[in-house]
């Protein structure tokens, strides 16, 4: 039960319905300060006005639930729109770090790829330029085999026209 303003005043219009409030304001000495005439009359409206404050005080209790639930059914709501919000909030943090992943793993592989053609192209170059160089060597030692062949041939010939020219003259 919580303490309102309204329920002080209905419980401050109860004591003055009732000799209550004489009593309390009596000094210890003294008598009562105002004797009242116990009449039907009053003790009527005393017992009318008892029960109007009942059904007010009903009433209010009534209103007061009332609002305690609105308020409970309100809080309820906020509590699951703010969940609904943080689910999506989490879901969108969850979408954008698997963006972001993906994202790196293909310039990983785009990255490696590159290396790799990269690789692939020097070691083409490489082997051209060998295979130009073993080419290049291989026409010199043809060219100088040839000319050796060439100065063996012309010696041989020289040779031959000497012993020929000596037996003639012989």
């Amino acid at each position: 039960m919580h303490i309102t303003a309204e329920k002080i005043k209905e419980a401050a219009e109860a004591l003055e319905s009732t000799e209550l409030k004489s009593f309390m304001f009596q000094e210890p000495t003294a008598g009562p300060l105002t004797r009242r005439r116990r009449s039907s009359r009053s003790t009527g409206r005393s017992r009318r006005s008892t029960r109007g404050t009942r059904r007010s005080t009903r009433g209010t209790r009534r209103s007061t639930r009332g609002t305690r639930r609105s308020t409970r059914r309100s809080t309820r709501g906020t509590r699951r729109s703010t969940r609904g919000t943080r689910r999506s909030r989490r879901s969108t943090r969850r979408s954008r770090r698997s963006t972001r992943r993906s994202t790196r793993r293909s310039t990983r592989g785009t990255r490696r790829s590159t290396r790799g053609t990269r690789r692939s192209t020097r070691r083409s170059r490489r082997s051209t330029r060998r295979s130009r160089r073993s080419t290049r060597r291989s026409r010199r030692s043809t060219r100088r085999s040839r000319r050796s062949t060439r100065r063996s041939t012309r010696r041989s010939r020289r040779s031959t026209r000497r012993s020929r020219r000596s037996t003639r003259r012989s």
